[in-house]
Protein backbone atom coordinates (compact mmCIF):
# COMPACT_ATOMS: atom_id res chain seq x y z
CA UNK A 1 0.00 0.00 0.00
CA UNK A 2 1.99 3.15 -1.12
CA UNK A 3 1.25 6.74 0.65
CA UNK A 4 -2.13 7.95 -1.70
CA UNK A 5 -3.49 4.20 -0.87
CA UNK A 6 -3.07 5.00 3.33
CA UNK A 7 -4.46 8.41 3.59
CA UNK A 8 -7.57 7.16 1.13
CA UNK A 9 -8.68 4.84 3.66
CA UNK A 10 -7.39 7.49 6.87
CA UNK A 11 -9.95 9.78 4.91
CA UNK A 12 -12.48 7.55 4.42
CA UNK A 13 -12.32 6.03 7.76
CA UNK A 14 -12.65 9.65 9.31
CA UNK A 15 -15.52 10.94 6.83
CA UNK A 16 -17.41 7.45 8.05
CA UNK A 17 -17.04 8.03 11.36
CA UNK A 18 -18.24 11.46 10.86
CA UNK A 19 -21.49 10.18 8.92
CA UNK A 20 -21.99 7.48 11.72
CA UNK A 21 -21.71 11.02 14.30
CA UNK A 22 -24.44 12.70 12.34
CA UNK A 23 -26.52 9.92 12.29
CA UNK A 24 -26.32 9.42 15.62
CA UNK A 25 -26.55 12.99 16.73
CA UNK A 26 -29.93 12.81 13.89
CA UNK A 27 -31.59 10.54 16.27
CA UNK A 28 -30.69 11.55 19.23
CA UNK A 29 -31.74 15.29 18.60
CA UNK A 30 -35.37 13.73 16.97
CA UNK A 31 -36.14 11.26 20.46
CA UNK A 32 -35.01 14.60 22.73
CA UNK A 33 -37.68 16.51 21.27
CA UNK A 34 -40.69 14.52 21.31
CA UNK A 35 -42.70 14.42 24.49
CA UNK A 36 -42.48 10.53 24.20
CA UNK A 37 -40.55 8.19 22.51
CA UNK A 38 -42.21 6.38 19.61
CA UNK A 39 -40.95 2.63 19.65
CA UNK A 40 -41.68 2.24 15.76
CA UNK A 41 -39.88 5.43 15.03
CA UNK A 42 -36.79 3.98 17.35
CA UNK A 43 -36.76 0.80 15.55
CA UNK A 44 -37.00 2.85 11.71
CA UNK A 45 -33.89 4.94 13.03
CA UNK A 46 -32.15 1.96 13.92
CA UNK A 47 -32.36 -0.33 11.11
CA UNK A 48 -31.55 3.08 8.78
CA UNK A 49 -28.46 3.44 10.92
CA UNK A 50 -27.60 -0.05 10.52
CA UNK A 51 -28.06 0.36 7.09
CA UNK A 52 -25.85 3.33 7.02
CA UNK A 53 -23.03 1.79 8.64
CA UNK A 54 -23.36 -1.53 6.10
CA UNK A 55 -22.75 0.88 2.89
CA UNK A 56 -20.22 2.42 4.39
CA UNK A 57 -18.40 -1.02 4.85
CA UNK A 58 -18.99 -1.72 1.59
CA UNK A 59 -17.65 1.80 -0.06
CA UNK A 60 -14.72 1.06 2.17
CA UNK A 61 -14.51 -2.64 0.79
CA UNK A 62 -14.54 -0.97 -2.91
CA UNK A 63 -18.23 -1.73 -3.58
CA UNK A 64 -18.62 0.87 -6.95
CA UNK A 65 -22.33 0.61 -6.56
CA UNK A 66 -22.21 1.41 -2.82
CA UNK A 67 -19.81 4.43 -3.84
CA UNK A 68 -22.45 5.28 -6.27
CA UNK A 69 -25.38 4.70 -3.92
CA UNK A 70 -23.74 6.81 -1.10
CA UNK A 71 -22.82 9.61 -3.25
CA UNK A 72 -26.66 9.49 -4.60
CA UNK A 73 -27.72 9.34 -0.90
CA UNK A 74 -25.59 11.86 0.90
CA UNK A 75 -26.25 13.90 -2.58
CA UNK A 76 -30.13 13.92 -1.28
CA UNK A 77 -29.10 14.39 2.29
CA UNK A 78 -27.21 18.23 1.61
CA UNK A 79 -30.48 18.85 -0.82
CA UNK A 80 -32.93 18.05 2.43
CA UNK A 81 -30.52 19.71 4.64
CA UNK A 82 -30.72 22.78 2.45
CA UNK A 83 -34.17 23.19 2.41
CA UNK A 84 -34.45 22.63 5.97
CA UNK A 85 -32.00 25.26 6.50
CA UNK A 86 -34.31 27.85 4.08
CA UNK A 87 -37.45 26.39 5.92
CA UNK A 88 -37.33 26.39 9.22
CA UNK A 89 -38.28 28.99 11.19
CA UNK A 90 -35.95 28.66 14.69
CA UNK A 91 -33.33 30.63 16.56
CA UNK A 92 -29.93 30.18 13.98
CA UNK A 93 -27.93 28.41 16.66
CA UNK A 94 -30.48 25.48 16.06
CA UNK A 95 -30.00 24.83 12.59
CA UNK A 96 -26.04 24.08 13.84
CA UNK A 97 -26.52 20.90 12.92
CA UNK A 98 -28.33 20.47 9.69
CA UNK A 99 -25.06 23.20 8.72
CA UNK A 100 -22.38 20.14 9.72
CA UNK A 101 -24.52 17.52 8.43
CA UNK A 102 -24.23 19.78 5.09
CA UNK A 103 -20.40 20.07 5.63
CA UNK A 104 -20.38 16.18 6.40
CA UNK A 105 -22.21 14.99 3.65
CA UNK A 106 -20.50 17.58 1.10
CA UNK A 107 -17.27 16.57 2.20
CA UNK A 108 -18.03 12.84 1.94
CA UNK A 109 -19.37 13.32 -1.88
CA UNK A 110 -16.05 14.90 -2.86
CA UNK A 111 -13.79 12.55 -1.09
CA UNK A 112 -15.67 9.15 -2.39
CA UNK A 113 -16.22 11.24 -6.00
CA UNK A 114 -13.34 13.23 -6.99
CA UNK A 115 -10.25 12.27 -4.33
CA UNK A 116 -7.30 11.11 -5.85
CA UNK A 117 -6.10 9.27 -2.09
CA UNK A 118 -10.04 7.52 -1.94
CA UNK A 119 -9.79 6.44 -6.17
CA UNK A 120 -6.32 5.09 -5.05
CA UNK A 121 -7.80 3.30 -1.82
CA UNK A 122 -10.75 2.32 -4.03
CA UNK A 123 -8.70 0.71 -6.68
CA UNK A 124 -6.68 -1.25 -3.81
CA UNK A 125 -9.71 -2.66 -2.30
CA UNK A 126 -10.89 -3.75 -5.48
CA UNK A 127 -7.79 -5.58 -6.00
CA UNK A 128 -7.67 -7.31 -2.72
CA UNK A 129 -11.22 -8.33 -3.31
CA UNK A 130 -10.80 -9.72 -6.66
CA UNK A 131 -7.91 -11.84 -5.58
Amino acid sequence: MNHLEKTGKIKTIFISISILMVSLHTIYFYNSTMPEIELKKIIQQTIRFLLTIGLLILVYRGKNWARILSVILFSLGILGAIIGLITIKTAPVNKTPLIVMILVYSIAVYHFWFSKSFKAFFDYQGMITKT
